[in-house]
């Protein structure tokens, strides 16, 4: 296994953030579709917290399919929320996503604001600084009888070692094996997840019961 390298935690700036944003908006029925599946297959309305939410695609195909559930979406650049906030207002869902800027990893912000039925993120978990106080974090957010959802990037050892200059090979680079997202989610005193991985495995997905 090859060792993980650090990521840029926040994108700055509007022009790159409408440049991640267009990215997301072409592929975001490729990146999402399973998610919502297993999402709509927990069974669970209310109120959804989507901690890194970017451009907001995610929350808009959550919120479109779930009429009632409310989302809170945060996420650390306010130059990616004023994008989001352009796109949420063209799908007129202002009043099912409240979008706030913020930090995962601070624990008086997240505390603040309060617990949720379905607690989800997805590809941020390679740019946190403290991967484990911030699912210590966002376990805290879930009420009881909610559920917890992590999806991110799986790092593979042979294919992070190619000596290629990739954007996405960055990200595998940086994320985490399935071994240390487990360790990480029992060091949290989460007992009941599962972690699944889907062909071609570059993904995986974590989901945790309360």
């Amino acid at each position: 296994m090859s060792d993980r390298d650090e990521h840029k935690e926040a994108i700055d700036g509007m022009e790159n953030a409408r440049v991640y944003a267009a990215a997301h908006r072409k592929y975001a029925g490729l990146m999402y579709g399973g998610m919502v599946k297993d999402i709509d297959g927990l069974n669970l309305s209310g109120r959804y917290l989507e901690m890194g939410a970017g451009p907001g695609y995610l929350a808009m195909m959550i919120a479109e399919r779930k009429p009632d559930s409310e989302i809170t979406a945060v996420d650390i650049s306010s130059d990616m929320i004023a994008v989001a906030g352009e796109f949420i207002q063209e799908k007129k869902l202002e009043n099912k996503i409240h979008y706030i800027q913020g930090d995962v990893g601070e624990e008086q912000f997240m505390q603040k604001l309060g617990t949720f039925d379905l607690v989800y993120t997805t590809f941020s978990l390679h740019h946190w600084k403290d991967p484990h106080e911030s699912i210590r974090n966002l376990w805290n957010a879930v009420r009881p009888g909610g559920a917890l959802y992590i999806l991110d990037f799986r790092r593979i050892g042979w294919l992070c070692s190619l000596p290629v200059k990739w954007r996405e090979l960055e990200s595998l680079r940086a994320s985490f094996s399935s071994k240390e997202i487990e360790e990480m989610l029992q060091r949290t005193g989460i007992t009941d997840f599962h972690i699944k991985t889907a062909f071609p495995y570059l993904l995986q997905t974590a989901i945790a019961w309360k």
